[in-house]
């Protein structure tokens, strides 16, 4: 499923993980679904895949009842049925206990919605992801691969909407996604009378000419003319409809963080894994430091650590929230996943340099100090905050005589505040 090296090799390919790192976890159940681990750059993560291909589902007879027997169930490659997304939840539940990063490579069309399905608890197998996806404490990648595509409840329960901060969704340029596939959109938006009305709005020469020289004839030449064209209108039909489920127009909608191409992936994901990772060891130091400070509020303090002049991260979420949604092509999209993999690797190399590390450093010794100062402000608010820091403070000044100068120093500069 993957390599570290280049290929080199005769009949290799590398993939996107190191190779030879891919372990299978499960494979011999609920087989429309791979799950595993594996290593990517060196780095442990989980990884939820999608069997492409029909799978049997093997049911033993009941040994409690005599009239039972055993049956082959045959399963389609790209759904998830109640089995297949029971393991996807289990798979994300101990993902998460171990610590792990967690790469989804989503090509699913949906649930199984068959009667038996719903009676074998399909649709609570769903919620269970959903519930795994929002708890979840790593980083997570969904990456919809070249022609995979995303589609019905698979795309709900997959959502970045879900845990906003730790779910990132990327898709290759030849992906699809979207809750309705082309076909189905069609089927309701343009209907065979919708695609005539639009024959003659759009007039037709031969349509615009029998309807101008009339008579009993025209009718049926019309009918002849209406059922000619209709195929093309629906092939038109079912493009136009196709055009909304590009990658280009989900990252306009802001579905997608960015459009990478298979080529490109595993670099540009191995870089991004080792900048989250960065990020949120960053994160827990804030959020260790001082428990007041917000998620949100964390992450645009270590952007700024980063970059000072950039605006807040909260800030840049609503100036892109208001600004028009504007589709961009290939290149710019392939231009902009180029400079976020230039970004992620900026990022590394200034938190591991000793300037990094030595504004970490004292920023994260500042908000110690916030965090001291305003315990003592809220502990003075009462009687009993003021007497018990007293007495600590008069303890403290018997363990450390060297306490007492300090402030001593700092009662003059005190009343030059005051």
């Amino acid at each position: 499923m993957g390599c570290r090296e280049p290929a080199g090799e005769a009949g290799w390919e590398s993939g996107l993980f190191d190779r030879g790192s891919w372990v299978e976890a499960q494979a011999g159940w609920a087989r429309s679904v791979v799950t595993g681990r594996a290593r990517l750059d060196g780095v442990p993560v989980g990884v939820i895949a999608v069997e492409t291909q029909t799978q049997t589902r093997h049911v033993p007879a009941d040994p409690g009842d005599p009239a039972s027997s055993e049956v082959d169930i045959p399963q389609a490659g790209q759904v998830w049925w109640p089995d297949s997304a029971d393991k996807t939840a289990q798979a994300m539940e101990e993902f998460d206990r171990e610590g792990l990063p967690l790469f989804i490579l989503a090509n699913w069309r949906g649930f199984a919605g068959g009667q038996r399905d719903l009676f074998e608890g399909v649709l609570q197998a769903g919620s269970l992801i959903v519930e795994q996806l929002r708890v979840y404490r790593q980083p997570v990648f969904v990456y919809i691969p070249g022609g995979g595509e995303l589609r019905g409840g698979a795309w709900v329960v997959v959502d970045a909407q879900i845990n906003p901060t730790h779910i990132e969704m990327y898709a290759d340029p030849n992906a699809r996604g979207g809750v309705l596939e082309p076909e189905g959109l069609v089927e309701i938006k343009f209907r065979t009378p919708d695609l005539i009305k639009a024959m003659h709005r759009l007039l037709d020469p031969a349509i615009a000419k029998l309807k101008a020289e009339g008579g009993p004839l025209a009718e049926a030449a019309i009918k002849a003319r209406e059922k000619a064209l209709l195929p093309t209108y629906q092939q038109v039909a079912r493009q136009f409809a196709d055009m909304h489920d590009t990658p280009a127009r989900m990252h306009a909608k802001g579905t997608l963080k960015g459009v990478v191409a298979w080529r490109d992936a595993r670099s540009f994901f191995a870089a991004r894994l080792q900048r989250r990772l960065a990020e949120e060891a960053l994160l827990r130091h804030v959020a260790s430091t001082d428990t007041a400070i917000s998620r949100h509020d964390a992450i645009a303090m270590v952007a700024s650590w980063h970059a000072p002049d950039a605006p807040p991260a909260n800030a840049s979420v609503r100036a892109a929230a208001a600004a028009p949604a504007a589709v961009q092509g290939p290149a710019e999209l392939a231009a902009a996943a180029a400079a976020q993999a230039g970004a992620d690797r900026a990022f590394l190399s200034w938190a591991e340099s000793p300037a990094g590390r030595a504004r970490v450093t004292a920023e994260l010794r500042a908000l110690r100090s916030q965090a001291a100062s305003r315990l003592v402000v809220d502990m003075l608010g009462t009687a009993e905050g003021k007497e018990g820091l007293l007495r600590g403070l008069q303890a403290a000044l018997g363990a450390d005589a060297g306490l007492a100068a300090q402030l001593r120093a700092l009662v003059p500069r005190a009343s030059a505040g005051l």
